[in-house]
């Protein structure tokens, strides 16, 4: 759509209020409503000036905030019922991010959508038109999440802190002999152990009939406890990008309306496998993709996409700073839990890092590679706009990602590990940090350095804050000491 279109559709459908959504440095939702007789073609042409940036964690100074919303009408959809008790009619529009005006120069570098969007631009200077990107979102729905009693109780007279998880799907869980699942068994369950496979059918129909996202599958995931997958169709990267902050902000509203809670932390169960969200791409010039080639007889991947790969693997710790940004992600990157932990890539090998699928050959429009590193709680334009920008540096410097690994990669020994020359990922967010800081170079010339300056300073502290909180754990280990 267009402004007119977007203005006559809120005419034409009686839309009372317009959710103007965008995403802070995390990509966390954050969103102003306003009814629809304050939106005219003005609101598209100069923007609303609605956004303190000081109130936003990562973005301006209390003395510089007065930032410009600037509606882009092409994200524009009517919203779920979900979305409003009251019964209103309402719609959404993504927001672009604008500093002072509205020349494109005037963009917010610390927009994560501008960012998606400038890393886009690079396409050109290697050729190619697009991109298209597929992610896997996994998540938990539990009944309830249970925080006790803060997290400051380890200098407070509080008793102890910790926290439970309620789950008809859990083990732990009482009378629920028919629905019980077991720690690393739930995978594709039927009915009645799959107790929210109706609730993720209802998510499905609310992305396609709404938002018009096409879903490829949806099912319970390995995990006990309410774990779930759905799998978007592909779509090109900054449609993708607003998709997956759809999904993820409809999945919270749908639990929230039933009376549960979902999360996308990557680790909320000990012992157990934990949310990923694989992220599958390709690279296009027009209607040919240019990871194909049919005459490679090994994976039918292109010498342009062997390099795409290569710059991927060779910065992956970096990028584990923004694929994997909460302390909670390197519980999830450990050996033993379908996760990958070494820096290698394969053909249809779910334990590399980066896994190229090989269901069937000639399929030029399927053929892509699958990231196999990143979490659901990465920012997903900053996840998009690292991997393309990793990759293309892989391109520019024609780097080798060397033979794809056939075996299983947990199982190789040390010493093999070294002959194939297979590297390991951060064991801890700090580790990603320090990476990223020192390999950051491939991704200044789009993220600046003001922007990853900011990002990793931020992060820092949420490392160091968790670094110096001890836990239940800890206590019960160390107390006799």
């Amino acid at each position: 759509m267009n402004a007119d279109q977007v203005l006559q559709t809120i005419k034409d459908e009686k839309i009372s209020f317009i959710d103007f959504w965008f995403v802070d440095i995390f990509g966390e939702l954050h969103n102003v409503g306003m009814p629809s007789y304050a939106i005219d073609k003005n609101s598209f042409v100069n923007g609303l000036e609605k956004l303190d940036a000081s109130s936003i964690v990562g973005f301006k100074s209390v003395n510089n905030s007065d930032m410009i919303l600037m509606p882009d009408p092409t994200s524009f959809k009517i919203l779920p019922s979900d979305y409003d008790p009251g019964n209103r009619k309402n719609a959404r529009i993504f927001c672009d991010l604008y500093d002072g005006s509205t020349d494109e120069s005037s963009r917010y570098n610390r927009d994560s959508r501008g960012i998606a969007y400038k890393a886009s631009k690079k396409l050109k200077e290697f050729g190619f038109t697009h991109t298209n990107w597929g992610p896997e979102i996994e998540f938990f729905v539990f009944d309830t999440i249970n925080v006790y009693p803060s997290p400051y109780a380890a200098t407070h007279s509080y008793g102890g802190s910790g926290y439970s998880i309620e789950s008809k799907e859990s083990p732990w869980a009482k009378g629920n002999v028919s629905t019980a699942i077991d720690i690393k068994e739930g995978y594709y369950p039927s009915q009645p152990k799959d107790t929210l496979e109706g609730f993720r059918k209802d998510v499905c129909d609310d992305l396609y009939n709404y938002f018009g996202i096409r879903i490829e599958a949806e099912h319970h995931e390995v995990a006990t406890s309410g774990q779930c997958e759905i799998n978007l169709e592909y779509d090109e990267m900054i449609q993708m990008a607003d998709h997956v902050i759809g999904v993820k902000n409809l999945v919270k509203v749908k639990a929230k309306r039933k009376n549960k809670v979902a999360t996308f932390m990557p680790k909320p169960i000990f012992g157990d496998n934990a949310s990923a969200m694989h992220t599958h791409q390709s690279l296009w010039n027009g209607k040919s993709n240019v990871m194909y080639d049919k005459d490679d007889e090994q994976a039918q991947m292109s010498q342009t996409g062997r390099y795409y790969i290569g710059g991927i693997l060779s910065h992956a710790s970096a990028l584990c700073a923004i694929s994997n940004p909460t302390t909670n992600s390197y519980k999830r990157l450990v050996p033993g839990f379908e996760a990958p932990v070494n820096v290698c890539w394969g053909l249809g090998n779910r334990s590399a890092a980066i896994r190229v699928p090989m269901y069937n050959r000639n399929q030029e429009k399927s053929k892509r590679l699958e990231y196999r590193v990143p979490d659901p709680t990465a920012n997903i334009y900053l996840l998009e706009a690292a991997l393309l920008l990793a990759g293309l540096d892989g391109i520019k410097n024609k780097i080798d990602p060397g033979d794809p690994i056939e075996e299983n990669v947990y199982k190789l020994s040390p010493e093999k590990k070294r002959e194939y020359k297979i590297g390991s990922l951060p064991v801890s967010l700090k580790g990603a940090l320090d990476s990223l800081s020192s390999d950051s170079k491939f991704l200044e010339d789009v993220f600046t350095k003001d922007f990853l300056d900011v990002y990793s300073e931020l992060k820092y502290k949420e490392y160091v804050a968790f670094a110096q909180t001890p836990t239940a754990w800890e206590v019960s280990m160390y107390a006799d000491a």
